[in-house]
């Protein structure tokens, strides 16, 4: 049941992340308006003598660009929900691969990697010992050829 519902809801936030946004067409919009109007002001703007041409060049074309960016943004939702923050619900959740515990209802919880990096120490603590308790032997049967040899 509480499965359920966490699922709807998360299935809405999705859909809510994935919807356009209306307000990039309003902002469109309004871009668009700008650059008819530095259309028409363009005798206020640029000098009879040809002076700031290339500075009207350039804004008219930055407004256009703009205008249609933000469409870009209406049409493809994932672009435009990127920009305002959405992608965190739309991105898959990704597992922690390299945590040695996660938390589980407020418990630490051993993952099977943490196991695994016990289990290695363990086999390696296992060969250490092995190692040593054969030089340990190799000692102790030197001593006692040693300890023959100086008897006879």
């Amino acid at each position: 049941m509480i499965r359920d519902k966490l699922e709807k809801e998360e299935a809405s936030l999705e859909a809510e992340a994935m919807r356009p946004r209306a307000g990039f067409l309003w902002a469109a919009g309004v871009v668009s308006i700008l650059a008819v109007l530095a259309y028409f002001f363009e005798d206020m703007m640029v000098e009879p003598d040809g002076n700031g041409a290339l500075a009207y060049a350039v804004l008219l074309g930055l407004l256009i660009m703009l205008a249609m960016f933000l469409v870009l943004c209406y049409r493809m939702p994932r672009i435009g929900n990127r920009l305002l923050g959405y992608d965190v619900a739309i991105m898959p959740t990704r597992e922690k691969e390299k945590a040695s515990f996660q938390y589980t209802g407020g418990f630490k919880v051993d993952t099977g990697l943490d196991e695994k990096r016990m289990s290695s120490k363990r086999k390696q603590a296992r060969h250490s010992r092995k190692k040593l308790a054969e030089t340990t032997r190799q000692m102790q049967a030197e001593k006692t050829t040693t300890d023959k040899k100086s008897d006879a």
